[in-house]
C-alpha cells in the first residue's frame, strides 16, 4: 500500500492536468528558437561583416551572450512551466482529492471528501474545446477550492461526485444519534412504557 494512503483509501483516478496549458510554453519555446536561429544566421561571419562592417571583434560575444539569452529565457517559461506540468498529477480517492507536485510527488493540497459542500464542473469556451475544466470545491467550512484544468471533465466531475456521496453518506452514518430522554435518565423503553401507564 503507497505510504500518503490512509486505511480503506482506494486510488479512483490517477492523472495529470490536461496538456491544454501547454499551447503557450511550447509556443513561446518555437519563437524563442527560430528568434535565436535568425540571430545566429546575422552573426554568421559573412552577415555579419555587411551588417556590422568594423566591428568583428564583437562577432563571438555576441554569439555567447545570444546563446545564453536564449537559454535563459527557455529555462524561465517554457521548460519550467512543462516541468511544473510533468510533476504535477491529481490523484481522487474514495475519502480524498489530492495534488501531488514536485519529482517525489510530494502532497501539496488535500482536500477531504466529507468535508465539501458541493462540487460544481466549470468550463470557459477554450476548456470546452478542450474538453478539459475546473472543479469547485464548496467546503463546509465556507471557503472554495478549485482543481484546474481537470483533464476528462465530464468523467472526472463524474467519479468525484459519487466518490463524494458515498464519503458523505459514510460520516452521516458514523456519527452517533443524539441521545434520547431514556438514555438521559437511565431508564430503558421498558420503564418508560410503564411510568407513561402509571401517569
Amino acid at each position: 500500500m503507497r505510504s500518503w494512503l490512509q486505511e480503506g483509501e482506494q486510488v479512483e483516478i490517477r492523472c495529470r492536468q490536461h496538456a491544454r496549458i501547454l499551447i503557450w510554453p511550447v509556443t513561446v519555446a518555437l519563437v524563442l528558437v527560430f528568434a535565436a536561429a535568425a540571430g545566429l544566421a546575422k552573426l554568421q561571419p559573412v552577415p555579419f561583416s555587411q551588417w556590422a562592417y568594423g566591428a568583428g571583434e564583437w562577432r563571438e560575444p555576441a554569439v555567447v551572450v545570444l546563446f545564453a539569452v536564449g537559454v535563459f529565457l527557455l529555462l524561465a517559461y517554457p521548460v519550467r512551466r512543462v516541468l511544473r506540468w510533468v510533476n504535477t498529477r491529481y490523484v481522487l480517492t474514495n475519502q480524498r482529492l489530492l495534488v501531488r507536485r514536485g519529482l517525489f510527488g510530494r502532497i501539496t493540497e488535500v482536500h477531504v471528501l466529507e468535508q465539501v459542500r458541493q462540487v460544481l464542473p466549470h468550463q470557459k469556451w477554450r476548456q470546452k474545446m478542450a474538453g478539459s475544466g475546473d472543479i469547485q470545491l464548496h467546503m463546509l467550512a465556507g471557503y472554495v477550492r478549485t482543481v484546474v484544468e481537470v483533464p476528462e471533465l465530464k468523467r472526472f466531475n463524474e467519479e468525484i461526485q459519487k466518490a463524494w456521496t458515498a464519503a458523505f453518506r459514510a460520516a452521516i452514518q458514523q456519527t452517533p444519534p443524539e441521545g434520547d430522554y431514556a438514555s438521559e435518565v437511565g431508564m430503558n423503553e421498558k420503564e418508560l412504557r410503564k411510568l407513561g401507564r402509571d401517569q
